[in-house]
């Protein structure tokens, strides 16, 4: 289906210089579309095939993307297929910040197993398709434990409490001294990821707490 936000296998047809893009054709339709550099995950030759989300639709322009969540999750969803026919799993969101070649992963448990146990042998065929670093979260209704998964890969034993406030929607994250630089992440995108997965705004602080509370 070409839709916005869904995954479809294309081919590539040729480059686009003036445009900085890669003119693709969608497999099973003669529909057009570009792929801009900017937005592939790697070099392509004239005749590759890859996938790609679509990103935008106006009137008979479509633009594609590599580097977006909904790329991102799409293809979870593509790889973990068996997972999620046979009801383990649930694909919840994916989260990306510009410019960095990583992801995060959310994933719900919907059989009592460990979601993310039952995901990484899948996960190689992601390799295929994306060059970024994927992480895999386990999602948690408990809102104060999903903030510190989804902190990965920064050590969740690091943590000493998390005081989360509901109705601003943000959260402060009392860590470990040592560790606030890897909470933080380079240029802080392991916490701008961690919030965009989470829908909370994380504020990493100092530790001042002698034991883990969530």
């Amino acid at each position: 289906m070409v839709k916005v936000g869904y995954l479809v296998p294309v081919t590539i047809v040729k480059a686009l210089p003036n445009y900085d893009s890669y003119l693709t054709l969608i497999a099973g339709t003669e529909l057009l579309a570009l792929l801009p550099k900017k937005y592939s995950n790697r070099i392509f030759k004239i005749g590759d095939a890859t996938l790609a989300a679509i990103f935008q639709m106006e009137g008979n322009r479509i633009t594609l993307s590599q580097k977006s969540p909904q790329y991102i999750r799409k293809l979870m969803e593509l790889i973990f297929a068996p997972l999620l026919r046979e009801g383990k799993i649930q694909v919840k969101r994916s989260a990306m910040v510009s410019g960095c070649k990583f992801a995060k992963v959310a994933i719900e448990t919907l059989n009592g197993s460990d979601p993310v146990k039952q995901c990484l042998p899948y996960l190689k065929a992601a390799k295929q398709y994306t060059d970024d670093t994927i992480t895999l979260v386990k999602y948690s209704g408990d809102i104060k434990e999903y903030i510190v998964n989804a902190l990965l890969p920064a050590p969740p034993e690091m943590v000493r409490k998390v005081i989360h406030f509901r109705s601003s929607k943000e959260a402060d994250v009392y860590v470990d001294s040592a560790y606030v630089g890897l909470f933080l992440g380079k240029g802080g995108a392991n916490v701008a990821s961690a919030a965009k997965l989470t829908g909370v705004a994380i504020n990493i602080k100092h530790s001042v707490f002698d034991s883990v509370n969530f």
